[in-house]
């Protein structure tokens, strides 16, 4: 149960939830007789990758001692197959041990397409690989959505690399699992995988790191499961996408053959195309499932069929997100290399290989910048209802915070790619960058003593920041109260988008209170809380939300407060509009009790691709 906070002086009553998150590392520090890193080698894209463009890459993430599956402090690699029976009415397989001392002295298995081990080696490698992104954007452990299953136990996400026999693959929240489904290859199929062969979504590192990324969110803002606006699921798909595409910037030689191949430019098929091989054997025989660029040259206009509200499909519409970031990256990285390039081509009019490498180098760089621009965004997002317009401020803000007026130049470039792209921004009277970044509280500031970071407890280690392990929480619910008393008040909680409790109006409740970790390009370190506070709205489809995202500095003033209101009824109204125009599936989850997305609907809109 829920734990309800009665009124203290003249605050509302309100909740602190039972399973508050809070900032716990789960990979514990390596012994100084064990490696800091492991090593594991995995498709750079998929199998249809030759070896010429960089087929192989080689993943470091941090070491853990893994008992077979591999079984690990995050990630439980469980290979079951459901499509096979076999006498309990599913095939099960042995996991792979991958601290036999061969696989940890070559790097793990070799890649193969045929080869069940490869396949648990590959997800358990890529989804460390993701994880461990988001922790270094963040500064925390990201943590997982509320999960069902064997995961509600242990909090561990379990995968499944080779689970059903369907071209598809999706994050299941009630299972607490990433499922990796196989199919045979059609008659058109090219490349390695011929007519007739078993073809796994597992073995795309696009396919893994996207539904990584779908559980990872899902941990960061759970309510993004309620489908209440179009935005909101193609959020969910181009947010995948985008840590997907942005995470092969990390093999350099790949990046480095694509330069060569388009002589300077991003726009080659090795670093936009996504799910090559499954395109390739699956859809057409001739396209990748999805692109990460539909931008023409500039000046252009972008064709009607590529604008930000021609679609209401979970993944064209999640295009147009991936498209307008990618375009932005794609005009930095020509702005900040144009002149170099020029100065520094050949006779011949080709780039010289010491060109080429220090190209890709520039362009890794602004890729990891950009992917932790987007992860950190998720702590500058509103809780639920999230547009492409307000994901774009959450971005802008959350880097402003970071770097200040440095990056005043590159923030206007991406602004303007999302305008390019027809993106709108609600309650902002112009685009510029300061129209865009979030406020503080309206009411004036607000400053929680019990908040101030020399009252919490906190400890600090190697950078990060954490609570106290041996409280057993009770730190960050004294900070959840206190919060609560201060937000929960005639006088402020309109600045958070609550109403007092009654009627249909239901208690506020605190959802989560997590530790924010900024590192600045000058290597400063600061530090900021982030809870998430809804109130649940008795309507007569079923609930309705409002609420906040809350972040709090270390002197315990509240900077931002990024509300959606209870009592909104321009957004209710809205709301109703467009579900009505919605299967049943999705109104069902939309005015759902909690914050659930059923496996099949996940599935199905998967299957939709």
């Amino acid at each position: 149960m829920a734990k309800d906070t009665k009124s203290a002086g003249d605050a509302w009553p309100f909740e602190v939830h039972k399973a508050l998150s809070r900032a716990r590392a789960r990979l514990a520090s390596p012994r100084r007789d064990m490696p800091a890193r492991r090593k594991l080698r995995v498709y750079a894209q998929d199998p249809s990758l030759g070896s010429e463009d960089g087929a192989i890459y080689t993943v470091s993430i941090p070491y853990e001692k893994l008992a077979p599956g591999p079984v690990g402090a995050v990630l439980v690699v469980d290979d079951i197959d459901e499509g096979t029976v076999g006498q309990d009415g599913e095939e099960h397989h042995d996991g792979v041990d991958l601290e036999r001392p061969g696989l940890l002295m070559e790097d793990g298995l070799a890649p193969s397409s045929t080869n069940r081990a490869f396949l648990q080696q590959m997800v358990y490698a890529v989804g460390m690989e993701t994880y461990e992104r988001f922790v270094r954007a963040l500064g925390r452990d990201p943590g997982f959505g509320p999960l069902g299953g064997a995961a509600r136990a242990d909090g561990r996400l379990r995968v499944r690399p080779a689970a059903f026999r369907d071209a598809n693959a999706y994050y299941d929240r009630e299972r607490g699992a990433l499922l990796f489904g196989y199919a045979t290859a059609a008659k058109f199929a090219k490349g390695q995988s011929q007519p007739g062969a078993l073809v796994y979504t597992a073995l795309s590192r696009e396919i893994v790191a996207h539904e990584m990324s779908h559980a990872l969110l899902d941990g960061l803002r759970p309510n993004f499961m309620r489908p209440t606006h179009p935005d909101v699921s193609a959020l969910h798909e181009g947010f995948s996408d985008l840590v997907a595409v942005f995470m092969r910037f990390s093999q350099r030689d790949m990046v480095e053959r694509a330069i060569e191949r388009s002589q300077g430019g991003l726009d080659d098929s090795l670093l936009i195309n996504i799910g090559t091989e499954f395109g390739f054997t699956q859809v057409d025989g001739h396209n990748p499932l999805r692109t990460a660029i539909t931008t023409p040259p500039p000046g252009s206009d972008i064709e009607k069929h590529h604008m930000y509200g021609h679609y209401d499909e979970e993944h064209d519409l999640g295009a147009v997100l991936v498209s307008a970031v990618f375009s932005a990256f794609c005009d930095i990285f020509e702005r900040r290399t144009r002149d170099l390039k020029r100065a520094l081509a050949s006779y011949q009019g080709r780039l010289s290989h010491e060109t080429i490498r220090w190209l890709a180098q520039q362009a890794s760089g602004l890729a990891r910048k950009f992917l932790n621009i987007l992860i950190r965004a998720i702590d500058y997002c509103p809780p639920f209802h999230c547009s492409f317009g307000e994901f774009l401020r959450a971005a802008i803000t959350a880097d402003y915070d970071l770097v200040g007026e440095d990056g005043a130049s590159y923030r206007e470039i991406i602004v303007a790619a999302f305008r390019r792209y027809g993106v709108t921004v609600p309650d902002v009277p112009t685009l510029s960058v300061e129209s865009l970044l979030w406020k503080p509280p309206g009411t004036g500031p607000i400053v929680i003593p019990q908040l101030r970071f020399r009252n919490l407890g906190l400890t600090f280690e190697d950078g990060y920041c954490d609570w106290p392990q041996d409280d057993d929480g009770d730190s960050a619910e004294r900070a959840a109260k206190a919060l609560g008393r201060m937000i929960c008040t005639p006088a402020h909680a309109r600045d958070f988008g609550l109403v007092a409790p009654g009627g249909a109006f239901q208690r506020p409740r605190l959802l989560s209170l997590r530790t924010l970790r900024r590192v600045s390009l000058r290597g400063d370190v600061a530090f900021d809380l982030v809870a998430e506070v809804v109130q649940k709205v008795r309507v007569r489809e079923g609930w309705f939300l409002g609420g906040s995202t809350i972040v709090v500095s270390s002197e315990g003033e509240v900077r931002y407060a990024i509300a959606k209101h209870a009592d909104s009824r321009t957004r209710l109204a809205a709301q109703r509009r467009w579900l009505r125009t919605q299967p049943k599936d999705i109104q069902d989850a939309a005015w759902h009790e909690h914050s659930v997305m059923s496996a099949r609907l996940q599935r199905a809109i998967h299957r939709r691709t």
